[in-house]
């Protein structure tokens, strides 16, 4: 049948709510931050992508025919749901009408503090969506069109209920008439327009309405998203008489996020219709079993009784290849690197853009830290802005060409598409943003990772856009004082003839071989997952950062020679799984270490930035050696999931030999992966390696995780790589110890309670600022061109969530 949808005006935005629902432009979908331009490639192989189908329009997202009955449902996707409750307001037992629970990984909590949340046992499956008779509760909006339809089962579900309860057919009126945020007109995304037309196809009339009650005779159900006004005594009986009669009516609720939730207006809908089940006020998050963010929990936990309500049919959901490229039309625009697109078939997607990041606008906290030398971070929104201007001008209203990277993922965490933009004009948006000004590059394994950071090098040097307010000489130093004590988080022994540093219990920790230019670390020491800024228990007291440094001065002092500058790019390798492992060191890791190495020496070109690439043995790499001599400071290689290829580790024997310094760090999360450091140490010749023993210690320790020991066992015979990087003479800015870490940083990051992060993870900055639905990503960014940090390989965590 046709279409037979008839928007009504809706009756206006809940008070309070703001129209644009997510922050969508901080997330870690594109990579990892890019504070540390990281190498995330030597010579990196492409991602397979798999799609069950290279169709876009109307392509099943399962299977072509609907199910006989013996398939079910993929899992579902609740986007900032609460929970349910009995009518009593106490928790719902095993014996009522649930029909889904979560998995027992979740729990829930008073999100907006008012004390009025019913709270869990852990391990207990919460309830979220229940069927008593006629009358339906979902705990979410569950079935918005930016629903990741193409994975999740949320529309089939919702579908096999209204069969069940309908027989196949009806009108279905979606209320809009009481100040609901979620329409069925168009919304962003936070709309029910595509299950509507999904709804039309499989045999429903589905419309809106302003004016519900008058139009209750035509009606055989009626849908009801968090209302922000209250139903009238007459409304409220209408509804009683309803689903006396035998009407359906389906009750959406959503989180208590910054209180947008109306669950007292729902629950007296609930109780005028006489049902078993109340709406929390609380918000459920999972980190176990989650869609990229612990507020977007995904279940299975399906009641197997009611059998045809979980039986697999037809979906929504675009399939799409990697392969292929599509003509979308850009139908709005988030910010500088998040869009929305329409495709042929009519379906809406978000697009997060490859590669690239633009400051934070709106509400959302920017951390000027994650752009080199960067203080102001007003003027930085404004800069912001002026990248969201930048992309409205060029792309809101426009049909462009959609393309993937070849060395990514389709999808985001948040189930974001991760594009590339085509304009008419066969522009790049991408790198025309880049090359703007607006934008930084992310360092992460996509395939055109070095050819933009080119085009940001050159917007650097010119002072175009958001680097006119790039001042190195206000750089304040931090953190750069004695060591005194050393932090190391899941450590393994390492081997070695001269061992400076070992745990209090005695294994060796650190192991140096300054003939070969190389050195071993058993833990990620700059891993900043353990900065309280970022939800950690604290390193700010321990020298980690210092000592770190010198150990790369140490081993290559020799061949540089005693007094020689320390000049050159630290390179991070990301290229052989490290960025999509949660066991290795990541530019986002290491975002505080980039601003201690801005601060040492501002000015003076000692250390002056830092660099990322791809590859390193191709000509669209990093130039490590040049004439003979090494051009970039070190080499930084945490734990590989693969080896390195002979070319590549050729590469690094030449640089050693030259002078260079290549650092290995080690971590005891997933020592199998050890064993991919051999044959790199055997053609350095070095007499270092890994063992794949975990050093604990249970008395010495940060905030009493035997995991991370702490220790202050120093061999005395080279005091060098106990003392401060910068001679106190030649500090420009000095701070007091403890004084300036993570305030300068200017870091604020939401921790997961506060802001329904995952990066994400992702200790990231998200900021939600419209009803808990849409996913916030999370992101942060890379390190500009010119500083001395270019690529480390090491096991440390990436706990950021990397899409590109």
């Amino acid at each position: 049948m046709g279409l037979m949808i008839t928007a009504v005006v809706a009756g206006g935005i809940a008070a309070g709510q703001p129209v644009s629902t997510v922050d969508r432009n901080s997330t870690l979908e594109n990579g990892a931050t890019d504070q540390l331009k990281a190498v995330t490639s030597i010579t990196k192989p492409p991602i397979p992508v798999t799609a069950a189908s290279d169709s876009v329009s109307g392509a099943p997202k399962r299977q072509t025919t609907p199910s006989n009955g013996t398939e079910t449902i993929d899992p579902v996707v609740f986007d900032s749901a609460a929970s349910l409750l009995g009518e009593d307001d106490q928790p719902l037992d095993e014996e009522s009408a649930v029909v889904v629970r979560t998995e027992p990984t979740a729990r829930n909590r008073d999100e907006d503090g008012n004390g009025d949340a019913v709270s869990y046992a852990e391990q207990q499956r919460l309830p979220v969506v229940a069927v008593d008779e006629t009358v339906v509760g979902v705990t979410g909006p569950f079935v918005t069109s930016n629903t990741d339809f193409a994975n999740f089962g949320n529309e089939e579900l919702l579908l096999n209920i209204y069969d069940e309860l309908l027989g196949g057919s009806g009108t279905i009126l979606h209320d809009e008439g009481h100040g609901q945020y979620y329409t069925l007109s168009e919304n962003n995304g936070n709309d029910f327009r595509q299950f509507a037309d999904y709804a039309e196809t499989n045999g429903y009339t589905y419309r809106s309405t302003t004016d519900f009650q008058a139009e209750l005779g035509d009606a055989d159900a009626v849908v009801i998203t968090s209302p922000s006004r209250a139903f009238t005594d007459t409304e409220l009986a209408a509804l009683k008489k309803f689903v006396a009669d035998g009407g359906v009516v389906v009750l959406h609720h959503q989180s208590d996020f910054r209180d947008f939730d109306e669950t007292a207006n729902l629950d007296e809908i609930a109780a005028a219709v006489d049902v078993s089940f109340r709406f929390n006020d609380d918000q459920i998050y999972d980190t176990g079993n989650n869609a990229g963010a612990s507020y977007r929990p995904v279940t299975s936990e399906f009641d197997r009784e009611a059998g045809s309500y979980f039986t697999e049919r037809d979906g929504l959901g675009l399939e799409l290849t990697a392969a292929e490229t599509y003509e979308v039309e850009v139908i709005d625009v988030a910010d500088g690197d998040t869009i929305d697109v329409r495709f042929t078939d009519g379906t809406v997607e978000t697009v997060r853009l490859v590669g690239i990041d633009t400051p934070e606008t709106g509400d959302t906290d920017e951390r000027a830290a994650e752009y080199e030398w960067i203080k102001d971070e007003t003027a930085l929104k404004a800069k912001g802005e002026a990248a969201t201007a930048y992309a409205v001008d060029r792309l809101k209203g426009e049909t462009v060409t959609l393309s993937f990277d070849e060395n990514g993922k389709l999808r985001g965490d948040f189930g974001r598409l991760l594009g590339i933009i085509e304009l008419s004009d066969g522009t790049t948006y991408n790198e025309a943003v880049v090359t703007a000004g607006l934008a930084r590059v992310y360092d992460s394994g996509f395939s055109s990772h070095d050819e933009y950071w080119s085009l940001e090098a050159e917007a650097r040097a010119a002072g175009r856009g958001i680097w006119a307010l790039s001042d190195p000489a206000a750089t304040a130093e931090i953190r750069d004082r004695p060591v005194e004590q050393l932090a190391f988080p899941t450590p393994v022994a390492v081997t070695g003839s001269t061992v400076p540093v070992r745990a209090e219990t005695g294994e060796p920790l650190v192991a140096v071989d300054t003939d070969a230019n190389v050195a071993v670390i058993g833990g990620p020491i700059i891993d900043e997952t353990l900065v309280r800024e970022e939800g950690g228990p604290g390193i700010e007291g321990y020298g980690n950062y210092p000592f770190f440094t010198n150990v790369i001065d140490h081993i290559r002092r020799e061949t540089a020679g005693e007094g020689q500058p320390r000049t050159g790019p630290v390179v991070i390798d990301g290229g052989h799984g490290q960025f999509a492992a949660g066991f290795a060191v990541s530019a986002e890791d290491s975002v505080h270490y980039m601003r201690y190495l801005e601060g040492q020496s501002a000015g003076s070109g000692r250390i002056t930035g830092l660099e990322g690439a791809v590859t390193l043995t191709g000509e669209a790499g990093p130039a490590i050696v040049e004439d003979g001599a090494p051009v970039a400071r070190a080499v930084i290689v945490s734990t590989p999931t693969a080896e390195l290829t002979a070319e590549e580790r050729a590469t690094l024997v030449k640089f050693a030999d030259v002078g260079g310094a290549v650092v290995l760090v080690g971590s005891a999360v997933n020592t199998e992966h050890l064993d991919n450091f051999d044959p790199l140490i055997e053609v350095l010749g070095a007499d270092v390696g890994f063992t794949t023993v975990p050093v604990t210690d249970e008395e010495n320790n940060l905030a009493g995780n035997p995991s991370t020991p702490t220790t202050s066992n120093f061999e005395d015979s080279d005091s060098a790589l106990f003392e401060p990087v910068t001679p106190a003479d030649e500090t420009e800015h000095t701070t007091t110890p403890g004084e300036g870490d993570e305030t300068d940083i200017g870091m604020k990051t939401e921790t997961e309670a506060g802001s329904e992060t995952d990066e994400t993870s992702e200790t990231v900055t998200t900021s939600k600022s419209t009803p808990a639905s849409e996913d916030q990503a999370d992101s942060i960014p890379g390190f500009g061109p010119p500083i001395a940090v270019v690529a480390i390989v090491t096991t440390a965590v990436l706990l950021r969530r990397l899409d590109r």
